[in-house]
């Protein structure tokens, strides 16, 4: 009962108004004081930041900080075959992609169609795979290519922004959908396709990319294939979500084979074996 009145008062909220105004906030000095407690509330690791808890002039400075170089080792980097986590999160759900449907939590699916919000370009990834990882605020919040190859387009698509925690994934149905979403597609050095859909939720002002200056939460949709293909390498930087999220990744039919020694449940982190193409 409590979770449905919940639900109900997320619902009737102005989430995308509430997540413009806390990423200004976020976005200006006034934050800055509060970055202690927020490290201390979420228990991050601080010896893991590039810089000292001080040096940083903003909240969102410090929850979008990047990590010491060499902290994140690329599991086999020099194979253009294999695929690495693109965040530090856990799994929240992974497996076939069966009938254009994928699962968001016990008795609840979506459908990919409506995820990627184009048939065409859904058909790609029908009866592939797919995994969602979700960032807590206490995780590393940039995000970075998990293969080697190039991106082919993205698409931006407006839409609420529920919260993406187990509450919400556990009640509010069709949550990856309804909820802003930005997607890259990626093609590998053999041409085969993956996407990631970075879905945004409350108190998420932005999710801002490395490679184009799109970006969510601005109510504006867009679609673009790219003539050039912009190439890149495992690890490469791919944008940032401004605090919590998730993401979900979809690889064409036949194209992918699984780590065998991940499960849904698992933590990740940037850089770690995620499987390969095959």
């Amino acid at each position: 009962m409590i979770d449905r009145t919940l639900i109900i008062l997320l619902t009737l909220l102005p989430k995308n108004l509430m997540s413009r105004i806390a990423g200004c906030f976020a976005n200006s000095k006034l934050s800055r004081p509060f970055i202690p407690a927020f490290a201390k509330r979420y228990k991050i690791d601080l010896t893991e930041a590039e810089k000292d808890i001080s040096e940083y002039p903003t909240l969102n400075a410090f929850f979008t900080r990047h990590l010491k170089a060499g902290l994140r080792p690329v599991f086999d980097v020099d194979n253009n075959m294999s695929i690495c986590s693109p965040v530090d999160g856990t799994i929240a759900q992974m497996g076939p992609i069966v009938n254009g449907t994928l699962i968001q939590a016990k008795g609840l699916d979506y459908k990919l169609d409506e995820l990627i919000g184009d048939k065409e370009e859904a058909a790609a990834f029908q009866d592939g795979y797919f995994m969602t990882i979700y960032l807590a605020p206490t995780d590393y919040h940039r995000m970075h290519h998990y293969l080697d190859g190039a991106i082919t387009g993205l698409r931006v698509i407006p839409g609420r922004l529920f919260p993406v925690n187990v509450l919400s994934v556990n009640n509010v149905k069709n949550l990856f959908p309804i909820n802003e979403r930005i997607t890259t597609y990626l093609d590998n050095k053999k041409g085969q396709k993956s996407a990631i859909v970075k879905v945004g939720a409350t108190i998420v002002g932005k999710i801002k990319l490395a490679y184009h200056d799109a970006e969510s939460n601005k109510g504006i949709a867009l679609a673009q294939k790219f003539d050039t293909p912009i190439e890149v390498k495992k690890a490469d930087e791919m944008g940032y979500f401004a605090m919590g999220s998730t993401v979900v990744m979809v690889y064409e039919k036949d194209s992918y084979k699984i780590n065998p020694d991940l499960k849904a449940g698992d933590k990740v982190k940037l850089g770690e074996n995620l499987g390969q193409f095959i």
